[in-house]
């Protein structure tokens, strides 16, 4: 009898851990919480997709960024919200929004700069081919704060919302490159005019564009900012 006993209690622990013989503590090590004012972006914005570069390869450095676990993209609620509003005004085009960055932590800067003074120049053809690494700071591209640090900030494109593709913008995410602008004379005129699309309905939902980047967006009315340096996992508990 008090092997079966024995048998139920463990499997009813192995929902929340491995079973262990008696007498062995476990230490069950909770998720971290969000920050109260922070959210995952799919609760409010579940028709926006999603694609974290910096949790991949296919970014400037070429790897994982330090801070970057998971693949939800996080951010402050009110941004949050911006994004949701930009969606619904996109939607009515049947266009839609890709997300490449959001919550950037802090310690993911302090990578950046440890990296811009490495020998690596694996990525260089594709993202940054016109400047040097110092070059990419120098350009205001990269600096040693970030709004995304705050939350209030993401990386966006278009997309198709029926076949799913992302519009033609006349270059990709985080090319560091006087073309990126969003408004240049390098690109084609239905390439800016997407550009333009982009950033009218950001501007609508109360996000601003930065001119160097054509998908840098940052909330217009930022409030009180704190500069945050917890890791983006998937798994992080939240509050109402």
């Amino acid at each position: 009898m008090k092997r079966v006993i024995s048998i139920v209690i463990c499997s009813i622990a192995a929902l929340l851990t491995q079973c262990v013989p008696l007498g062995q503590q476990v230490t069950v090590t909770p998720s971290p919480a969000l920050p109260a004012e922070f959210c995952y972006l799919d609760t409010v914005a579940p028709t926006v997709r999603v694609d974290l570069k910096y949790s991949g390869y296919d970014n400037f450095v070429g790897r994982p960024i330090a801070g970057y676990e998971g693949q939800r993209a996080i951010l402050r609620k009110d941004t949050a919200q911006a994004i949701r509003r930009a969606a619904d005004i996109l939607a009515k085009e049947g266009l839609g929004l890709l997300v490449w960055d959001a919550y950037r932590p802090s310690g993911a800067m302090r990578d950046f700069r440890r990296w811009s003074r490495t020998a690596d120049e694996s990525m260089k053809a594709r993202f940054y081919p016109n400047i040097t690494k110092q070059g990419i700071y120098d350009g205001k591209y990269i600096g040693s704060i970030s709004e995304h640090s705050w939350g209030i900030a993401v990386d966006i494109t278009l997309v198709d919302l029926r076949t799913g593709q992302e519009l033609d913008m006349g270059g990709h995410h985080d090319l560091l490159d006087v073309s990126s602008a969003t408004v240049s004379p390098l690109i084609t005129a239905k390439q800016q005019a997407n550009r333009l699309k982009l950033r009218d309905a950001m501007a609508a939902a109360g996000m601003r564009n930065y001119s160097k980047e054509w998908w840098h967006y940052f909330l217009a009315e930022k409030g009180t900012l704190f500069s945050y340096n917890f890791t983006v996992r998937d798994d992080l508990l939240t509050t109402p």
